[in-house]
């Protein structure tokens, strides 16, 4: 074994154990500073509770792998890989399958944050053909507590009126399978999308069948792909997005590049902008060093339409509906210039405190993407290191090299900058979540972190022991790490819906929540956006509880024949009334 293989080998396993003992380390720590997990902010609780075994199992594989890769023989490899490529679509039909049964029976269709619930309503709202439910006005402002903030919007008429604010290419696309009751085939679509996209980029870029093979098996391998591909995020659809932006730009014609701006403009418009521009900046920037200005016009036209039917159009829409978001931001501005008016904000030199939160986000992106997928990477930008170092840096070499000679070179320094603002940019914003399978702001850029981890091994050839680390890695993770992260998953569904003192979803009920009480209690406060309260009641309907006496008022105006029902789940944080009985 030459002594370049034994580092790599030994890279890869270095950045696992490294990874996985600061994620121990840091979570037995932030355990120690509180006498009770329950004393620990949403964030903490997850990963002090999910991290440290997964971290030990990650490092158990991560030594496995370098054991079986000095022992295993590689004549073969490179024909697993090669098929496992020619089999991309039944490999994504596959992954297809697998999630589907994970939303039916892991997370049950539900939608645990107020995240969630905005593009499930939303996509409800979409699938009616018009852009905002209805809600009965004399409980509106129960159904849509204020914690929601910007995101669960109530009109300022008192209508009962009620949109979001979330920007909707999500929705649009799930509207059709909602109006046919299947809403819940989208992220398993999308995440076998994304595994067969993947593999697409690859051979796209270095025109070998083993590494497009190898990049598919790297997705499959990714809990993080697996897990959002069962929830109701939308956080894959930026990734196959974005996986879509790189592969249409790396391809470089004119069409092409209309096609990565109506890409871009439809990922712009997904959830928030901040994900995207994280992207299209750095892709103008090469474009621009390469002095492809027909490229930039090209692509910048594309993105026109979109910027002007929902940037203006949709966020003017909404700054009608809601006086509340009006408040928030200016009059007038378009999301966009709301998004950096929010920014101008909320910049700031992170704590240690908050400091510390970012690196456990890192760590969570890392452990839940795939164990050795950051050493990968690392090994990646050592081996462009040695390049620029072995190469004689006269000014036109200096200039190729940061330019891009290649369009190849141009779309993976795309990649870099975008892998790299995106990680920068969450340490000067408090965007900390706690809730999500991995860090759900940088899984967008998982596909980058692939692509660029994949660039160091073209040269190695599919022979590499490095090759072989990551197949045994993912093919471990498969086996051992996904089933773990799959019962981390269905725990936490299970526990935040029980903490709904509702009976069964499918029985008729009044169900009063005290958010107070209750740490996701403003985001289980979860209704229908069509609902009439004319009509008998079919299903569960939520509401903000406004203490005891209030609530029985409000039964006794609007439901007077409900008896409360003492099958309360969780008692002192609400409370359930049963409509006509006796």
């Amino acid at each position: 074994m030459s002594e370049s293989t034994e580092k790599s080998l030994w890279w890869l396993t270095g950045s696992v154990l490294a990874i996985a003992g600061a994620a121990i380390v840091i979570a037995l720590w932030r355990e120690s500073q509180v006498p009770s997990l329950l004393l620990l902010d949403v964030f903490d609780l997850q990963f002090v509770t999910q991290e440290p075994l997964a971290a030990f199992i990650a490092a158990v594989i991560a030594v496995l792998s370098l054991g079986l890769a000095r022992l295993v023989a590689v004549d073969q490899q490179q024909a697993a890989l090669e098929s496992l490529w020619a089999k991309r679509w039944i490999v994504g039909g596959l992954v297809f399958v697998f999630c589907v049964i994970g939303s039916l029976n892991v997370y049950r269709q539900a939608a645990i944050s107020g995240d969630e619930y905005t593009n499930v309503l939303q996509t409800k709202i979409f699938a009616q053909g018009t852009f905002y439910g209805h809600w009965p006005e004399a409980i509106a402002e129960r159904m849509a507590p204020a914690e929601l903030g910007n995101r669960i919007l109530l009109s300022s008429d008192g209508s009962g009126r009620v949109g979001t604010s979330y920007q909707p290419a999500f929705a649009i696309l799930a509207a059709p399978f909602e109006k046919v009751g299947l809403r819940f085939l989208v992220n398993p679509l999308i995440a076998g999308a994304i595994v067969v996209l993947a593999g697409l980029c690859a051979w796209q870029l270095w025109q070998q069948a083993w590494i497009a093979g190898l990049a598919m098996l790297l997705m499959v391998g990714s809990a993080s792909v697996v897990g959002f591909g069962m929830a109701s995020f939308a956080t894959n659809f930026l990734l196959l997005l974005h996986l879509g932006f790189i592969y249409f730009f790396m391809r470089g014609t004119l069409m092409a590049m209309v096609a990565a701006g109506i890409t871009g403009g439809i990922a712009l418009h997904t959830g928030n902008q901040m994900p995207h521009l994280l992207v299209a900046v750095p892709a103008v920037v090469i474009l621009a060093r390469g002095k492809r200005f027909r490229d930039i016009l090209c692509l910048m036209c594309a993105y026109v339409p979109f910027i002007g039917v929902f940037s203006f159009g949709w966020t003017g829409m909404v700054q009608g509906l809601s006086q509340a978001h009006r408040q928030e931001s200016l009059r007038g501005l378009s999301a966009a210039a709301t998004e950096l008016s929010w920014l101008g904000q909320h910049l700031r030199w992170p704590t240690f405190r908050q400091f510390l939160q970012d690196i456990m986000s890192l760590l969570r992106f890392s452990l839940w993407a795939l164990p050795g997928l950051v050493g990968l990477v690392g090994l990646a930008g050592l081996a462009w290191i040695r390049m620029i170092r072995m190469t004689r840096m006269t000014r036109m070499t200096r200039k190729n090299i940061l330019r891009g000679r290649s369009k190849t070179d141009e779309a993976l320094q795309v990649c870099a900058l975008a892998l790299a603002g995106a990680a920068g940019f969450y340490f000067m914003f408090p965007l900390n979540q706690g809730h999500g399978w991995g860090y759900r702001y940088m899984q967008p850029a998982l596909g980058f972190a692939v692509l660029l981890g994949l660039s160091g091994l073209v040269g190695a050839g599919s022979s590499s022991r490095a090759v072989t680390w990551l197949m045994v890695s993912a093919g471990l993770t498969v086996a051992i790490l996904l089933p773990l992260r799959i019962s981390e998953i269905s725990e936490f569904v299970a526990d935040r819906l029980a903490l709904l003192p509702c009976l069964p979803e499918d029985q008729p009920q009044i169900c009063f929540v005290d958010p107070s009480r209750i740490y996701w209690g403003p985001d289980l406060i979860q209704n229908d956006p069509f609902l009439d309260l004319k009509a008998p009641l079919k299903s569960r309907l939520i509401l903000k509880s406004l203490g005891e006496e209030s609530d029985a008022r409000l039964i006794q105006d609007l439901f007077a024949t409900a008896k409360k029902s003492s099958q309360v789940t969780s008692p002192g944080s609400g409370s359930v009334w049963l409509p006509g009985t006796d």
